[in-house]
Protein backbone atom coordinates (compact mmCIF):
# COMPACT_ATOMS: atom_id res chain seq x y z
CA UNK A 1 0.00 0.00 0.00
CA UNK A 2 1.10 3.41 -0.55
CA UNK A 3 1.53 5.62 3.02
CA UNK A 4 -0.64 8.82 2.51
CA UNK A 5 -1.25 11.31 5.43
CA UNK A 6 -4.14 10.10 6.68
CA UNK A 7 -2.71 6.33 6.22
CA UNK A 8 -0.17 6.91 8.66
CA UNK A 9 -2.08 8.35 11.16
CA UNK A 10 -2.82 4.46 11.63
CA UNK A 11 0.65 4.13 12.33
CA UNK A 12 1.29 7.27 14.37
CA UNK A 13 2.84 9.94 12.30
CA UNK A 14 4.28 10.54 8.81
CA UNK A 15 7.38 8.60 7.57
CA UNK A 16 10.89 10.38 6.30
CA UNK A 17 13.00 9.30 4.14
CA UNK A 18 16.95 9.89 5.37
CA UNK A 19 19.32 10.31 2.00
CA UNK A 20 21.44 7.44 2.94
CA UNK A 21 23.13 5.46 0.38
CA UNK A 22 22.60 6.59 -3.19
CA UNK A 23 19.83 9.09 -1.81
CA UNK A 24 20.73 12.34 -2.87
CA UNK A 25 18.11 14.34 -0.85
CA UNK A 26 17.48 14.31 2.93
CA UNK A 27 14.58 17.06 2.61
CA UNK A 28 10.96 15.84 2.08
CA UNK A 29 8.27 18.33 1.05
CA UNK A 30 4.23 18.63 1.38
CA UNK A 31 2.14 18.06 -1.60
CA UNK A 32 2.93 21.40 -3.48
CA UNK A 33 5.36 23.17 -1.41
CA UNK A 34 8.97 23.54 -1.54
CA UNK A 35 11.65 20.98 -0.04
CA UNK A 36 12.32 22.79 2.75
CA UNK A 37 11.75 20.80 5.84
CA UNK A 38 12.21 17.47 6.43
CA UNK A 39 9.14 15.25 6.01
CA UNK A 40 8.93 14.00 9.70
CA UNK A 41 8.06 18.01 10.21
CA UNK A 42 5.73 18.40 7.30
CA UNK A 43 4.01 15.23 7.96
CA UNK A 44 4.09 14.24 4.01
CA UNK A 45 5.00 10.92 2.71
CA UNK A 46 6.62 11.82 0.06
CA UNK A 47 10.74 13.38 -1.27
CA UNK A 48 11.00 14.99 -3.88
CA UNK A 49 12.75 13.24 -6.33
CA UNK A 50 11.19 9.87 -4.99
CA UNK A 51 8.49 7.64 -4.70
CA UNK A 52 6.52 7.44 -1.79
CA UNK A 53 6.83 5.50 0.96
CA UNK A 54 5.23 2.11 -0.09
CA UNK A 55 5.77 -0.44 2.62
CA UNK A 56 5.42 -3.81 0.86
CA UNK A 57 6.48 -6.09 4.36
CA UNK A 58 5.83 -5.60 7.63
CA UNK A 59 8.78 -7.11 10.64
CA UNK A 60 9.82 -7.24 13.98
CA UNK A 61 13.50 -7.30 13.03
CA UNK A 62 15.06 -6.04 9.85
CA UNK A 63 18.46 -6.97 9.38
CA UNK A 64 20.92 -5.24 6.39
CA UNK A 65 23.64 -7.52 5.79
CA UNK A 66 24.64 -11.04 6.10
CA UNK A 67 27.85 -11.39 7.18
CA UNK A 68 28.37 -13.16 10.81
CA UNK A 69 27.30 -10.23 12.62
CA UNK A 70 23.68 -9.92 10.48
CA UNK A 71 23.30 -13.87 10.76
CA UNK A 72 24.10 -13.82 14.82
CA UNK A 73 21.69 -10.70 14.64
CA UNK A 74 18.95 -13.09 13.85
CA UNK A 75 19.87 -16.11 15.73
CA UNK A 76 18.32 -15.30 19.14
CA UNK A 77 14.99 -13.73 18.40
CA UNK A 78 14.65 -15.84 15.56
CA UNK A 79 14.62 -18.68 18.08
CA UNK A 80 12.41 -16.63 19.73
CA UNK A 81 10.09 -16.65 17.47
CA UNK A 82 10.26 -13.35 15.56
CA UNK A 83 9.60 -12.17 12.57
CA UNK A 84 13.00 -11.41 10.34
CA UNK A 85 13.89 -10.26 7.17
CA UNK A 86 17.53 -10.61 6.55
CA UNK A 87 18.33 -7.64 3.01
CA UNK A 88 21.63 -8.91 1.60
CA UNK A 89 23.19 -6.53 -1.53
CA UNK A 90 25.22 -9.46 -2.98
CA UNK A 91 24.23 -12.36 -4.93
CA UNK A 92 24.57 -14.52 -1.84
CA UNK A 93 24.64 -14.73 1.43
CA UNK A 94 27.98 -14.06 3.57
CA UNK A 95 29.49 -10.81 2.45
CA UNK A 96 33.14 -10.19 3.87
CA UNK A 97 32.54 -12.98 6.08
CA UNK A 98 32.63 -15.95 3.37
CA UNK A 99 36.64 -14.86 3.14
CA UNK A 100 37.50 -14.44 6.50
CA UNK A 101 39.91 -16.57 8.07
CA UNK A 102 37.90 -17.14 11.21
CA UNK A 103 40.45 -16.65 13.49
CA UNK A 104 37.84 -16.62 16.48
CA UNK A 105 39.06 -16.22 20.24
CA UNK A 106 36.26 -17.22 22.82
CA UNK A 107 36.55 -17.90 26.33
CA UNK A 108 34.39 -20.36 28.36
CA UNK A 109 32.39 -21.92 25.66
CA UNK A 110 30.92 -25.64 26.10
CA UNK A 111 33.57 -26.53 23.43
CA UNK A 112 36.75 -25.47 25.42
CA UNK A 113 35.56 -26.68 28.81
CA UNK A 114 34.68 -30.15 26.96
CA UNK A 115 38.43 -29.97 25.45
CA UNK A 116 40.15 -29.12 29.36
CA UNK A 117 40.01 -25.55 29.70
CA UNK A 118 38.74 -24.61 32.52
CA UNK A 119 38.48 -20.86 32.40
CA UNK A 120 34.52 -19.77 32.45
CA UNK A 121 33.45 -16.93 30.89
CA UNK A 122 33.03 -14.91 34.58
CA UNK A 123 36.71 -15.58 35.43
CA UNK A 124 37.63 -14.67 32.10
CA UNK A 125 35.56 -11.47 32.34
CA UNK A 126 37.30 -10.63 35.50
CA UNK A 127 40.92 -10.49 33.71
CA UNK A 128 39.86 -8.32 30.70
CA UNK A 129 37.47 -6.01 32.08
CA UNK A 130 40.18 -3.36 33.50
CA UNK A 131 41.51 -3.30 30.37
CA UNK A 132 38.15 -3.56 28.34
CA UNK A 133 36.40 -0.63 29.82
CA UNK A 134 39.60 1.83 30.24
CA UNK A 135 39.19 5.07 28.11
CA UNK A 136 35.61 5.13 28.25
CA UNK A 137 34.52 6.38 31.85
CA UNK A 138 32.40 9.00 29.66
CA UNK A 139 29.88 6.29 29.13
CA UNK A 140 28.41 5.29 32.63
CA UNK A 141 26.87 2.19 30.83
CA UNK A 142 29.72 1.15 29.05
CA UNK A 143 31.47 -1.11 31.31
CA UNK A 144 28.01 -2.94 31.26
CA UNK A 145 27.71 -3.02 27.56
CA UNK A 146 31.50 -4.57 27.51
CA UNK A 147 30.02 -7.19 30.05
CA UNK A 148 27.03 -8.29 27.25
CA UNK A 149 29.09 -7.95 24.56
CA UNK A 150 31.82 -10.47 26.67
CA UNK A 151 29.52 -13.09 27.27
CA UNK A 152 27.86 -12.94 24.25
CA UNK A 153 30.75 -14.18 22.12
CA UNK A 154 30.37 -17.41 24.52
CA UNK A 155 26.74 -17.22 23.96
CA UNK A 156 27.18 -17.15 20.17
CA UNK A 157 29.50 -20.06 20.01
CA UNK A 158 27.24 -22.14 22.38
CA UNK A 159 24.48 -21.14 20.39
CA UNK A 160 26.35 -21.85 16.98
CA UNK A 161 26.62 -25.47 17.50
CA UNK A 162 23.79 -26.70 19.83
CA UNK A 163 20.96 -25.06 17.73
CA UNK A 164 22.25 -24.51 14.29
CA UNK A 165 24.32 -26.89 13.49
CA UNK A 166 27.70 -25.06 13.45
CA UNK A 167 30.96 -27.22 13.38
CA UNK A 168 34.42 -26.14 14.82
CA UNK A 169 37.55 -27.97 15.51
CA UNK A 170 38.62 -29.48 18.97
CA UNK A 171 40.26 -26.70 20.23
CA UNK A 172 43.88 -26.71 19.59
CA UNK A 173 46.74 -28.23 22.32
CA UNK A 174 49.50 -25.90 23.74
CA UNK A 175 51.55 -28.34 21.44
CA UNK A 176 49.67 -26.94 18.56
CA UNK A 177 49.32 -23.29 18.87
CA UNK A 178 51.98 -22.73 21.78
CA UNK A 179 51.37 -18.75 21.70
CA UNK A 180 47.60 -18.36 22.03
CA UNK A 181 46.62 -21.64 23.59
CA UNK A 182 43.50 -21.75 25.27
CA UNK A 183 42.10 -18.90 23.31
CA UNK A 184 41.61 -19.73 20.10
CA UNK A 185 38.45 -21.74 18.11
CA UNK A 186 38.42 -22.76 14.34
CA UNK A 187 35.67 -23.59 12.10
CA UNK A 188 35.19 -27.51 11.41
CA UNK A 189 38.19 -27.85 8.43
CA UNK A 190 40.28 -25.38 10.41
CA UNK A 191 41.58 -21.23 9.01
CA UNK A 192 39.42 -20.03 6.31
CA UNK A 193 36.78 -22.83 6.89
CA UNK A 194 34.31 -20.71 8.38
CA UNK A 195 32.02 -20.64 5.16
CA UNK A 196 30.73 -24.50 4.96
CA UNK A 197 30.97 -24.84 8.97
CA UNK A 198 29.48 -21.88 10.47
CA UNK A 199 27.92 -19.22 7.75
CA UNK A 200 25.89 -21.67 5.73
CA UNK A 201 24.85 -23.99 8.48
CA UNK A 202 23.47 -21.25 10.73
CA UNK A 203 21.52 -19.59 7.43
CA UNK A 204 20.25 -22.82 6.69
CA UNK A 205 18.50 -23.05 10.44
CA UNK A 206 17.87 -19.35 10.33
CA UNK A 207 15.39 -20.25 7.18
CA UNK A 208 13.72 -23.29 8.84
CA UNK A 209 12.73 -21.36 11.63
CA UNK A 210 11.14 -18.85 9.36
CA UNK A 211 13.65 -16.05 8.69
CA UNK A 212 13.39 -14.85 5.02
CA UNK A 213 16.84 -13.39 3.04
CA UNK A 214 16.46 -11.37 0.26
CA UNK A 215 19.69 -11.48 -2.01
CA UNK A 216 20.43 -8.53 -4.36
CA UNK A 217 18.58 -5.69 -2.20
CA UNK A 218 20.60 -2.72 -2.05
CA UNK A 219 19.66 -0.43 1.32
CA UNK A 220 19.53 2.90 0.27
CA UNK A 221 17.55 4.93 2.45
CA UNK A 222 16.32 4.68 6.03
CA UNK A 223 12.71 5.80 6.72
CA UNK A 224 11.99 7.53 10.18
CA UNK A 225 8.65 8.75 11.92
CA UNK A 226 8.05 12.17 13.28
CA UNK A 227 9.23 12.00 16.35
CA UNK A 228 12.80 10.67 14.89
CA UNK A 229 12.57 6.55 15.34
CA UNK A 230 13.66 4.30 12.52
CA UNK A 231 10.55 2.64 11.10
CA UNK A 232 12.06 0.89 8.39
CA UNK A 233 14.61 0.81 5.36
CA UNK A 234 13.99 1.39 1.74
CA UNK A 235 15.69 -0.80 -0.94
CA UNK A 236 16.67 -0.83 -4.45
CA UNK A 237 17.00 -4.63 -6.47
CA UNK A 238 20.30 -4.47 -7.86
CA UNK A 239 19.31 -6.44 -11.23
CA UNK A 240 15.96 -4.38 -12.19
CA UNK A 241 16.50 -1.11 -10.04
CA UNK A 242 12.80 -1.46 -8.08
CA UNK A 243 12.32 0.27 -5.21
CA UNK A 244 11.44 -1.71 -1.93
CA UNK A 245 9.77 -0.66 1.33
CA UNK A 246 10.41 -2.77 4.83
CA UNK A 247 8.96 -1.55 7.33
CA UNK A 248 10.29 -2.97 10.95
CA UNK A 249 10.12 -2.39 14.41
CA UNK A 250 13.79 -2.86 14.62
CA UNK A 251 16.24 -2.06 11.43
CA UNK A 252 19.91 -3.62 12.33
CA UNK A 253 23.07 -1.89 10.18
CA UNK A 254 25.00 -5.31 10.01
CA UNK A 255 26.78 -3.94 6.63
CA UNK A 256 30.59 -4.36 7.49
CA UNK A 257 33.44 -1.60 6.69
CA UNK A 258 34.27 0.47 3.85
CA UNK A 259 37.67 -0.66 2.74
CA UNK A 260 35.81 -1.38 -1.11
CA UNK A 261 34.97 2.60 -1.18
CA UNK A 262 37.79 4.20 -2.84
CA UNK A 263 36.11 7.81 -1.67
CA UNK A 264 35.83 7.22 1.45
CA UNK A 265 39.42 5.70 1.95
CA UNK A 266 41.04 8.53 0.30
CA UNK A 267 38.83 10.92 2.59
CA UNK A 268 39.67 8.82 6.11
CA UNK A 269 42.39 6.57 5.08
CA UNK A 270 44.39 8.49 2.65
CA UNK A 271 47.37 6.30 3.04
CA UNK A 272 45.64 3.75 2.21
CA UNK A 273 43.73 4.84 -1.07
CA UNK A 274 46.52 3.60 -3.85
CA UNK A 275 46.61 -0.53 -2.65
CA UNK A 276 44.29 -2.57 -4.17
CA UNK A 277 41.27 -4.18 -2.32
CA UNK A 278 41.30 -7.64 -1.02
CA UNK A 279 37.25 -8.38 -0.84
CA UNK A 280 34.63 -6.62 -2.75
CA UNK A 281 31.33 -5.40 -1.00
CA UNK A 282 32.56 -3.33 1.85
CA UNK A 283 31.25 -0.02 0.39
CA UNK A 284 30.14 1.63 3.48
CA UNK A 285 26.71 2.08 2.58
CA UNK A 286 25.90 1.31 6.49
CA UNK A 287 27.57 4.02 7.73
CA UNK A 288 26.02 6.71 5.54
CA UNK A 289 22.88 5.51 6.10
CA UNK A 290 23.76 5.92 9.72
CA UNK A 291 24.84 9.36 9.42
CA UNK A 292 22.00 10.54 7.62
CA UNK A 293 19.89 9.38 9.98
CA UNK A 294 22.35 11.29 12.54
CA UNK A 295 24.24 9.06 14.03
CA UNK A 296 27.89 10.32 15.23
CA UNK A 297 30.54 8.33 13.27
CA UNK A 298 33.49 7.71 15.72
CA UNK A 299 37.55 6.50 15.00
CA UNK A 300 36.64 6.95 10.98
CA UNK A 301 40.20 6.96 10.46
CA UNK A 302 41.25 4.59 13.42
CA UNK A 303 41.96 1.58 10.78
CA UNK A 304 46.07 2.52 11.74
CA UNK A 305 44.98 1.59 15.43
CA UNK A 306 42.67 -1.42 15.37
CA UNK A 307 42.73 -2.60 11.36
CA UNK A 308 45.65 -2.34 9.07
CA UNK A 309 46.88 -3.62 5.69
CA UNK A 310 46.81 -7.13 5.38
CA UNK A 311 48.59 -9.86 2.80
CA UNK A 312 46.09 -10.63 -0.29
CA UNK A 313 46.42 -14.30 0.85
CA UNK A 314 44.85 -13.77 4.36
CA UNK A 315 44.59 -17.49 5.77
CA UNK A 316 48.45 -17.46 4.85
CA UNK A 317 49.13 -14.71 6.91
CA UNK A 318 48.43 -16.66 10.06
CA UNK A 319 49.83 -19.71 9.63
CA UNK A 320 52.86 -18.74 11.46
CA UNK A 321 51.02 -19.80 14.48
CA UNK A 322 50.50 -23.40 13.77
CA UNK A 323 54.15 -24.06 11.70
CA UNK A 324 57.25 -22.73 11.31
CA UNK A 325 57.57 -20.06 8.58
CA UNK A 326 60.03 -17.74 7.27
CA UNK A 327 58.93 -14.75 6.06
CA UNK A 328 61.17 -12.32 3.07
CA UNK A 329 60.80 -9.38 1.16
CA UNK A 330 61.98 -9.57 -2.48
CA UNK A 331 65.63 -8.63 -1.75
CA UNK A 332 65.54 -12.25 -0.03
CA UNK A 333 65.82 -10.68 3.33
CA UNK A 334 64.01 -11.26 6.73
CA UNK A 335 61.93 -8.49 8.05
CA UNK A 336 59.68 -9.70 11.06
CA UNK A 337 58.99 -12.06 13.48
CA UNK A 338 56.60 -14.63 12.15
CA UNK A 339 54.08 -15.71 15.16
CA UNK A 340 51.69 -13.17 13.95
CA UNK A 341 48.81 -12.60 11.29
CA UNK A 342 48.74 -8.53 11.05
CA UNK A 343 51.55 -7.12 10.94
CA UNK A 344 53.58 -8.28 7.77
CA UNK A 345 51.85 -5.85 5.56
CA UNK A 346 52.75 -2.86 7.08
CA UNK A 347 56.15 -4.11 7.84
CA UNK A 348 56.62 -4.70 4.20
CA UNK A 349 55.80 -0.96 3.39
CA UNK A 350 57.74 0.61 6.22
CA UNK A 351 60.72 -1.59 4.30
CA UNK A 352 59.87 -0.02 1.01
CA UNK A 353 57.67 -2.97 -0.25
CA UNK A 354 54.50 -3.91 -1.47
CA UNK A 355 55.11 -7.77 -1.67
CA UNK A 356 56.78 -10.61 0.68
CA UNK A 357 57.69 -14.42 0.77
CA UNK A 358 55.90 -16.75 3.14
CA UNK A 359 57.98 -20.07 2.96
CA UNK A 360 57.43 -22.98 5.11
CA UNK A 361 57.86 -27.01 5.10
CA UNK A 362 56.12 -29.80 5.07
CA UNK A 363 54.94 -29.44 8.43
CA UNK A 364 52.29 -26.58 7.11
CA UNK A 365 50.59 -29.65 5.25
CA UNK A 366 50.45 -31.82 8.19
CA UNK A 367 49.26 -29.00 10.91
CA UNK A 368 45.30 -29.78 11.67
CA UNK A 369 44.64 -26.35 12.06
CA UNK A 370 46.03 -25.18 8.73
CA UNK A 371 46.28 -28.00 6.36
CA UNK A 372 42.79 -27.39 4.64
CA UNK A 373 44.34 -23.98 4.14
CA UNK A 374 47.67 -24.37 2.93
CA UNK A 375 46.20 -26.99 0.09
CA UNK A 376 43.58 -24.80 -0.87
CA UNK A 377 45.62 -21.97 -1.12
CA UNK A 378 48.50 -23.40 -3.08
CA UNK A 379 45.91 -25.06 -5.89
CA UNK A 380 44.20 -21.41 -5.86
CA UNK A 381 47.06 -19.12 -6.18
CA UNK A 382 49.42 -21.42 -8.64
CA UNK A 383 51.31 -18.26 -10.40
CA UNK A 384 53.02 -16.89 -7.06
CA UNK A 385 53.80 -20.17 -5.43
CA UNK A 386 56.95 -21.81 -5.68
CA UNK A 387 58.37 -25.66 -4.52
CA UNK A 388 62.06 -26.37 -4.51
CA UNK A 389 64.64 -28.62 -2.83
CA UNK A 390 67.33 -26.39 -2.88
CA UNK A 391 67.52 -22.47 -1.91
CA UNK A 392 69.14 -22.03 -4.93
CA UNK A 393 66.26 -23.52 -6.71
CA UNK A 394 64.01 -21.92 -4.48
CA UNK A 395 65.71 -18.26 -4.76
CA UNK A 396 65.14 -18.81 -8.62
CA UNK A 397 61.36 -19.65 -8.39
CA UNK A 398 60.90 -16.53 -6.15
CA UNK A 399 63.21 -14.32 -8.24
CA UNK A 400 64.66 -13.12 -5.32
CA UNK A 401 68.62 -12.54 -4.45
CA UNK A 402 70.33 -16.26 -4.18
CA UNK A 403 73.08 -14.86 -2.05
CA UNK A 404 70.66 -13.25 0.22
CA UNK A 405 68.19 -16.01 0.66
CA UNK A 406 71.05 -18.42 1.88
CA UNK A 407 72.52 -16.16 3.86
CA UNK A 408 69.42 -14.88 5.80
CA UNK A 409 68.27 -18.89 5.89
CA UNK A 410 72.05 -19.05 7.20
CA UNK A 411 71.38 -16.23 10.42
CA UNK A 412 67.94 -18.06 10.90
CA UNK A 413 69.56 -21.26 11.10
CA UNK A 414 71.80 -20.18 13.57
CA UNK A 415 69.59 -17.85 15.80
CA UNK A 416 67.57 -21.32 16.03
CA UNK A 417 70.37 -23.27 17.43
CA UNK A 418 71.26 -20.36 19.80
CA UNK A 419 67.51 -20.76 21.21
CA UNK A 420 66.88 -16.82 20.92
CA UNK A 421 65.66 -14.72 18.19
CA UNK A 422 67.59 -11.41 18.98
CA UNK A 423 67.01 -10.09 15.42
CA UNK A 424 63.13 -10.07 15.41
CA UNK A 425 62.28 -10.96 18.73
CA UNK A 426 60.16 -14.49 17.61
CA UNK A 427 59.36 -17.29 20.22
CA UNK A 428 56.88 -19.73 18.70
CA UNK A 429 58.06 -22.09 16.25
CA UNK A 430 61.66 -20.59 16.50
CA UNK A 431 62.57 -23.84 14.29
CA UNK A 432 64.66 -24.84 10.83
CA UNK A 433 62.78 -25.30 7.86
CA UNK A 434 63.44 -28.33 6.02
CA UNK A 435 63.29 -29.27 2.26
CA UNK A 436 61.36 -29.61 0.30
CA UNK A 437 60.68 -26.01 0.69
CA UNK A 438 57.48 -24.28 -0.28
CA UNK A 439 56.65 -20.57 -0.57
CA UNK A 440 53.96 -18.22 -1.60
CA UNK A 441 53.56 -14.34 -2.48
CA UNK A 442 51.38 -12.03 -0.96
CA UNK A 443 50.57 -8.36 -1.69
CA UNK A 444 49.93 -5.59 0.18
CA UNK A 445 46.17 -4.50 0.18
CA UNK A 446 43.30 -3.27 1.73
CA UNK A 447 41.37 -5.23 4.33
CA UNK A 448 39.14 -4.37 6.82
CA UNK A 449 38.58 -1.08 8.70
CA UNK A 450 37.20 -0.25 11.72
CA UNK A 451 35.29 3.24 11.99
CA UNK A 452 31.73 3.87 12.30
CA UNK A 453 28.69 4.45 14.64
CA UNK A 454 28.83 4.07 18.31
CA UNK A 455 26.12 2.11 19.94
CA UNK A 456 24.71 2.35 23.53
CA UNK A 457 23.31 0.17 26.46
CA UNK A 458 20.30 -1.11 24.62
CA UNK A 459 22.40 -1.70 21.33
CA UNK A 460 21.29 1.41 19.61
CA UNK A 461 22.89 3.95 17.77
CA UNK A 462 23.94 6.78 18.94
CA UNK A 463 23.37 10.41 17.86
CA UNK A 464 25.66 13.03 17.71
CA UNK A 465 24.11 13.65 21.45
CA UNK A 466 24.71 10.75 22.65
CA UNK A 467 21.04 9.60 22.86
CA UNK A 468 19.97 6.41 21.46
CA UNK A 469 17.84 6.56 17.66
CA UNK A 470 14.82 4.28 18.36
CA UNK A 471 14.88 1.52 16.22
CA UNK A 472 18.08 1.53 14.73
CA UNK A 473 20.82 -0.80 15.83
CA UNK A 474 23.93 -1.85 14.74
CA UNK A 475 26.37 -4.66 15.13
CA UNK A 476 29.71 -5.65 13.19
CA UNK A 477 32.27 -3.87 11.28
CA UNK A 478 29.84 -0.86 11.00
CA UNK A 479 30.73 -0.48 14.70
CA UNK A 480 33.40 0.88 15.64
CA UNK A 481 33.00 -1.29 19.00
CA UNK A 482 33.81 -4.42 16.74
CA UNK A 483 36.88 -3.27 15.78
CA UNK A 484 36.14 -5.37 12.57
CA UNK A 485 37.62 -8.81 14.35
CA UNK A 486 35.30 -11.69 13.31
CA UNK A 487 34.77 -12.46 17.11
CA UNK A 488 33.77 -8.92 17.96
CA UNK A 489 31.39 -8.79 15.05
CA UNK A 490 29.90 -12.26 16.16
CA UNK A 491 30.11 -11.08 19.59
CA UNK A 492 27.85 -7.63 18.78
CA UNK A 493 25.71 -9.07 16.68
CA UNK A 494 24.48 -12.19 18.98
CA UNK A 495 24.43 -9.16 21.61
CA UNK A 496 21.96 -6.92 19.59
CA UNK A 497 20.08 -9.77 18.63
CA UNK A 498 19.78 -11.10 22.33
CA UNK A 499 18.88 -7.37 22.96
CA UNK A 500 15.78 -7.45 20.56
CA UNK A 501 14.76 -11.15 21.59
CA UNK A 502 13.64 -9.96 24.88
CA UNK A 503 11.78 -6.88 23.18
Amino acid sequence: MTISRRDFLKIGGASCIVAGAGAALAGCSPAGGEAEAPLAETGEAALVGYAPVNFTDEVDILIIGSGYAGLAAAMAPALAGKKIIIAEKQAQIGGDSATSCCFMFAAGTELQQAAGNPMTVDEYWETIKEKQTAGWEQYDWFAEWVKGKTYANTHFVDSAINDFGAKFQEPCTEAELPRLFGSVILPGDGIGSGGPNILQPIAAKLGELGVETRCGLRATALIKDPEGAVIGCRFEDATSGKVTDIKAAATVLATGGFADNGEMVMEYLPEWANYGQMVHGCIGEGHKLAEAAGAQMVGMDSSFTYCNLMGDIPNCTTWGYWTPIVLVLPNGKRFIEEAQSHDAAQAAVDAGYRQWWSIFDQRAFEARAIAHSVEGNIKSHEDVYVKADTLEDLAAGMDVPVDNLKATFARYDELVAGGEDTDFGKKAWLESLQPPYHALKLNVSRYKTSGGVMVGPNNQVLDTSDAEIPGLYAAGAVTLQSFASVSTCMATGYYVGETLAAL
